[in-house]
């Protein structure tokens, strides 16, 4: 990826959703048009029934925890709840879908080398497309909570429909979310580091992230060096397993250049928000059933806990956080039904008020039917076309 030039900022025309061109789509498998028809025909009825199951393991987790809490506690507790720092959940959210709308838009914009005209600009993608996107991966991302295989899947076709080849869609998706969760990682490294001085924060939930994240930073600097890169990203013909780790050493040597672009650091800026985002938006929810909680212990219960969602099992993405985040909580200390109560309240706003919005605008970007953009003949980073 490349930065853009101050003269380029400034001659960069206002951002609009892309515009439709006029030349033939590329054919469709017919495996990818069966996937995309199903979203075509996303009905009600499968709505309510994905929100219905949530609710009942929704349910099911309150009440299990809420019997080892006690529900003369949680009675209690919700008595004397002060409901006004919600509305600061609400704020987070906010800039949640903001954050990783922002870094997908400067996704876009630094994708310029792989453009095969020199000189040419990458499509504009506006503001609410970009929440549009936001949005309707999150929605997905419910449906199937095996590391948000969903939504990104999704991404992948948005990618496709802006003209990315399939080798770059995948690459350029990959590295997204290489730098958003790259920030996922730094944000609880320092929390993990700051932890270590904290007493509520056990020492083995400190240490297990430090050195956790140390060995994934070591070992993608090993696969990045110029040498074995070249040799793994040299993968055209290999086996199926060597393309898609081809892909991958690529992406995270992209994101390690990208990062010295001016795009590259918005990029990471805007994920920044996303994840201080909502992790405001937790502790808000803590703090609204009296319990305030210190940044490294809410920092390392929240990326601890947060490593459920990649527990394949689907329409329980929202259970699975939940339990696992309450019960980190309760390790830095919070009471067991202060946690439970902040982690329902926070998943409000964090999950189903935008369910809706997200599945909706996922059927909504799928029956626009707008056709890929003139970049349809992309290049690889290392200069093979498709």
């Amino acid at each position: 990826m490349s930065g853009q030039t101050p003269a380029d900022e400034g001659a960069r025309p206002e951002p609009q959703d892309p515009p439709p061109t006029d030349f033939a789509a590329e054919e469709m498998s017919p495996a990818a048009a069966n996937r995309l028809e199903s979203l075509r025909a996303l009905r009600p009825g499968q709505v309510i029934l994905t929100v219905g199951v949530a609710v009942i393991v929704t349910t099911v987790l309150v009440v299990s925890i809420g019997r080892f809490a006690g529900f003369t506690k949680l009675g209690d507790t919700l008595t004397g709840a002060t409901w006004g720092w919600l509305g600061l959940c609400a704020v987070g959210q906010i800039g949640v879908f903001v954050g990783y709308a922002g870094a997908f838009r400067m996704s876009v914009a630094g994708s310029g080398d792989l453009v095969a005209d020199p000189g040419s600009n990458p499509p504009p993608v506006g503001f609410w497309y970009s929440l549009k996107v936001a949005l309707a991966g999150f929605g997905l991302t419910q449906l199937v909570a095996a590391g948000g295989a969903a939504g990104m899947a999704f991404t992948f076709w948005v990618f496709r429909r802006l003209g990315f080849s399939k080798p770059n869609a995948m690459l350029q998706l990959i590295t997204l979310n290489t730098a958003v969760y790259f920030v996922f990682g730094v944000v609880g490294w320092l929390g993990a580091l700051a932890g270590l001085l904290d007493p509520a924060v056990p020492i083995a939930m400190a240490a297990s992230w430090l050195a956790g994240f140390a060995a994934v930073i070591v070992l993608a600097r090993w696969f990045i060096q110029p040498r074995r890169r070249a040799r793994f990203t040299q993968a055209e013909d290999g086996s199926r397993l060597r393309r898609a780790l081809a892909v991958g050493v690529s992406a995270a040597a992209g994101v390690r250049e990208y990062m010295h672009t001016a795009d590259g650091q918005r990029l990471l800026a805007w994920a920044l928000l996303y994840w201080v985002g909502d992790l405001v938006s937790l502790w808000a929810a803590l703090q609204a059933f009296g319990v305030t909680v210190s940044i490294p212990a809410i920092v390392v219960a929240y990326v601890l806990g947060y490593l459920a969602q990649s527990v394949p099992i689907p329409l329980i993405a929202t259970g699975g956080v939940d339990a696992a985040t309450t019960f980190t909580l309760r390790a830095v200390g919070v009471p067991i039904e202060v946690a439970l109560l902040g982690v329902v309240a926070h998943r409000v706003f964090a999950f189903w008020l935008p369910v809706i919005p997200g599945l909706w605008s996922a059927t909504v970007l799928v029956r626009e039917e707008l056709p890929a953009s003139s970049r349809r003949d992309r290049r690889l980073r290392s200069g093979r076309s498709e």
